[in-house]
């Protein structure tokens, strides 16, 4: 079932792939071995696919071309892990992170700009809606998907809600399901997503978008805020370098990358001090002026507060494996 939507991946992807059957799903595997991810895929109805997403890739141009496809595709977007974007129109670009939902429709919505933390996990759900509509009205009589999709094209093509308990409800439930109920658990989970938005008046009130302009400055300050991690640098430095506010740079890379600019370097300071200790080349006193911070003590504090454990502990434990 579904072969033609299966067939689609040939129109859009770049890199290798491979399709497993494994029974009643089936396995895409991205890249060479793998290399860029797997999602682990369930015909549902016809013409609706339910996925688990596992990427590890920063740049989806890597993988996916920006190709328009026939079928009129209704996308539902789940993040349980990372950031995912997606280019709107010419000049916009969205942002949605953990436990955000996002519906578009893919002759709006262009190809995914990247997922800006160099991983996605999550689920989505693929409709073509012309072929999916009559099996879903026999199930819900009153529910027209094609017309939720054409209401949705009206509304600039997609809508993105963020994490509340009603969608944990809805969604949460998907990540975990027992494998001998998946095929009917599925079919009811799908009926009651669409009828949780039968009933929902969905607006994008929380939605903030930057431009293609503002997204290429955020990546540069990333590239800023990463090169030299034993340099201090400012937000007054920042918005002076690159002509932006500090306002709008604080605002616009929150919303990139789900945390305050500071707080999000902390973190990536001390993940890259993970894996510096892990290679074993470097004394612990060298790794912390190497990320920046004036004594090993205050980066064994820093270190602790974040991972629970030492320098040192840490290390003792990876290398005793």
């Amino acid at each position: 079932m579904n072969e033609n939507l299966y067939g689609l991946f040939d129109e859009i992807l770049i890199s290798d792939y491979l399709i497993k059957d494994e029974g009643s799903k089936k396995i895409i595997e991205f890249g060479e071995n793998a290399k860029y991810g797997i999602m682990e895929t369930y015909s549902i109805f016809p013409g609706v696919i339910i996925s688990y997403i596992d990427m590890n890739v920063d740049d989806m141009t890597d993988v996916f071309s920006e190709s328009n496809i026939s079928p009129r595709m209704l996308e539902i977007n789940h993040c349980s892990e990372g950031r995912y974007a997606y280019q709107v129109g010419d000049d916009s670009i969205i942002y949605f992170g953990k436990g955000d939902l996002c519906i578009s429709i893919s002759d709006v919505t262009k190809t995914i700009s990247d997922f800006p933390l160099g991983y996605y996990r999550g689920l989505e759900i693929f409709m073509d809606v012309d072929v999916a509509n009559n099996h879903i009205k026999k199930l819900l009589p009153d529910f027209n998907l094609i017309e939720f999709y054409e209401n949705l094209e009206q509304n600039k093509g997609y809508v993105l809600v963020r994490a509340n308990e009603r969608i944990d409800h809805v969604i949460g439930e998907l990540y975990d399901v027992d494998d001998r109920i998946k095929d009917p658990y599925y079919k009811l989970k799908c009926i009651e997503l669409l009828l949780f938005f039968s009933i929902t008046e969905f607006k994008n009130e929380s939605r903030i978008s930057l431009s293609k302009k503002q997204s290429d400055i955020i990546e540069m300050v990333k590239e800023d805020l990463t090169s030299n991690l034993d340099m201090k640098i400012t937000i007054d430095g920042l918005s002076e370098k690159y002509g932006i506010s500090k306002t709008t740079l604080k605002n616009c890379f929150k919303e990139v990358y789900g945390k305050p600019i500071y707080k999000w370097r902390k973190e990536y300071k001390l993940d890259y001090a993970c894996r510096l200790i892990e290679e074993d080349e470097y004394l612990l006193s060298e790794i912390s002026e190497m990320v920046g911070y004036s004594s090993p003590s205050k980066f064994a504090q820093a270190f602790k507060e974040y991972f629970g454990c030492t320098p040192s502990e840490y290390k003792k434990s990876r290398l005793s494996f």
